[in-house]
C-alpha cells in the first residue's frame, strides 16, 4: 500500500541531515620564504608527530606573469593537465589498519614531461633513501620519504623543486596551506 506521506516529508529531511558529513575546517595559511620557513617546519613537525594531515605549498609569483602562463579554454585542451604554477604537497605519515604509511611529497606541475631528470640536470638530486613512486607527465611527481621524516630537508627540497619547475620567476615568497 503506498504511503500517504509526501516523498519529501519533514521527517525525511531530518534523516538526510543526519547523514551529512561535517565540513572540513578551512586550512590555516602561513606566508613564508625559503630563508624563513621556521613556522612551516614547526607545523609540519606537529603533523608528523600527530601522524595526520598535509601541507600544500605554493610559490608566490607576479599576478600578471601568472596570467600570461595560464592557458585559455581552447589551449587547455592541448596541454598537460597540471597547474601552470607548481604545487608541492607534504603528507604526514599515517597509521592505518594495513600498517604504517610513510610520509610523501607530491608535486603537480604543467610541464607536460616527467621532472626528475630535469631536476637532476638543474643540480637538485633527491636523497638516496627517498623513493620515486611516480614521475608522470599528467599526474605529477610522488616521492616516498624516509620515516622518521627530516622535515627541514623535505621542505627545503620541495621549495627548490617548486622554484625550478615554475615556468616564470618566483618572488621568493611561499604560501603554506595546512590541513590538519
Amino acid at each position: 500500500m503506498p504511503s500517504s506521506e509526501p516523498a519529501h516529508s519533514p521527517s525525511g529531511a531530518a534523516e538526510r541531515q543526519a547523514d551529512v558529513v561535517p565540513r572540513r575546517p578551512r586550512p590555516d595559511q602561513i606566508e613564508f620564504s625559503a630563508t624563513s620557513a621556521g613556522p612551516v617546519i614547526e607545523v609540519v613537525g606537529e603533523l608528523v608527530e600527530a601522524r595526520t594531515g598535509w601541507v600544500n605549498l605554493f610559490p608566490e609569483v607576479d599576478e600578471d606573469e601568472a596570467r600570461a602562463v595560464t592557458p585559455n579554454a581552447v589551449a587547455s585542451l592541448f596541454r598537460a593537465p597540471g597547474p601552470p604554477i607548481p604545487q608541492a604537497t607534504l603528507i604526514a605519515p599515517t597509521d592505518s589498519r594495513r600498517g604504517p604509511k610513510p610520509p610523501q611529497l607530491g608535486m603537480s606541475h604543467g610541464l607536460g614531461t616527467a621532472v626528475m631528470r630535469r631536476l637532476a640536470a638543474e643540480g637538485l638530486e633527491k636523497p638516496e633513501e627517498w623513493k620515486v613512486v611516480q614521475d608522470h607527465v599528467r599526474r605529477g611527481l610522488v616521492i616516498r620519504l624516509d620515516d622518521p621524516l627530516d622535515v627541514d630537508r623535505a621542505l627545503t627540497w620541495a621549495i627548490r623543486a617548486g622554484t625550478l619547475l615554475c615556468p616564470i620567476a618566483t618572488t621568493g615568497g611561499w604560501l603554506a596551506e595546512v590541513h590538519r
